[in-house]
This record gives C-alpha cells, structure tokens and sequence, in this order.
C-alpha cells in the first residue's frame, strides 16, 4: 500500500525546522538534502512492530529522517487503515506531530477513553510529551500522520496485555 497525501512536505519541513531551533543536538547533528514525494516514502518492508510506533496491526511506518534507534533527530510518517484502536503507551522522547491526510482521535491518559478521544482533522497538530501515556484510533478513514523528535525512541504499553510483543496479539 502506497498512501497518498498532500501536506507531507509542509509538516516535515515545520516540524523538523522547529526541532532545529529547540535542540543545539538536534542542529549539531548531519542531515543530508533530500527530496521525496509520497510515492518514493520507503513502505515497502514496515515493520507493524517498529519500536517508537504504536504497534497496531496494519499499521505502516517510513523513517524519512533518522532511524530512531540512534541519538539524534528523526523523523516518522505511518499510515493505519480505518477501524483500528491503538491502546495507551508512551515513548521516551517528546515528539510533534501532523495529521496528514484522513481523521485521526487521539486522547492522553493510562486508559483508553472513547470520551478522551479528539477528532484531529488533516493539518492538525498534536504533541507527545515524553513518557506521557496516550491513546488513539480511526475510525471510517485511514489516516497518514507525521511525528518528529530526538531520538532514541522506543515503545512502552501501559498494560503489558496490551504489548503485542508481549503474547503475539
């Protein structure tokens, strides 16, 4: 699955360009020219256990900068088709995100609430603080979102039913 959208270039190039002015690490570190339109984002081989993802199956992640394993910036697009619940975790790097492309409900907190949930339309910003437990889902839409940070990352459910690392869920 190749997923299509509009806004990537604008949200990587605001969130990457705000992480450089925030971190003197973030602006130290080499990043190279690059140029990709969304048929050459490399899907092909995602892993739906990629750590610093949400896990969920059929979920579908890109790093287009970084990798999140090292220290230093990255960043992340992932796609996830409709119908799909995503249980509370945190990672350990704060992160800035943009929905992209479909309407994504995401909410923070140890549970999943469906009252926590906020509809988050395509253009629409979110934050992951670092070590904040959140939560989200789609609904009749796929979604495409764009996250940027620091890394490393990494990936830790609340509830270890939930890791599906954990039992192969």
């Amino acid at each position: 699955m190749r997923p299509s959208f509009e806004l990537a270039a604008l949200a990587f190039f605001v969130a990457s360009t705000g992480l450089f002015a925030l971190t003197p690490q973030a602006s130290a570190q080499e990043v190279t020219q690059q140029r990709l339109s969304p048929e050459d984002l490399p899907w092909e081989g995602s892993n739906p256990m990629q750590t610093g993802s949400g896990m969920a199956q059929g979920l579908s992640t890109a790093f287009v900068v970084g990798d999140g394993n090292s220290e230093g910036l990255y960043t992340l697009v992932f796609s996830l088709g409709p119908g799909t619940e995503i249980q509370p975790h945190s990672h350990p790097d704060a992160r800035s995100c943009f929905v992209l492309s479909g309407n994504w409900y995401f909410g923070y907190g140890e549970t999943f609430d469906e009252d926590g949930l906020q509809i988050l339309p395509p253009g629409s910003n979110y934050t992951e603080p670092a070590g904040q437990a959140h939560f989200a889902a789609t609904r009749d839409t796929a979604i495409i979102v764009e996250c940027t940070a620091i890394g490393p990352t990494g990936t830790t459910f609340i509830e270890a039913a939930d890791d599906p690392r954990n039992s192969g869920n």
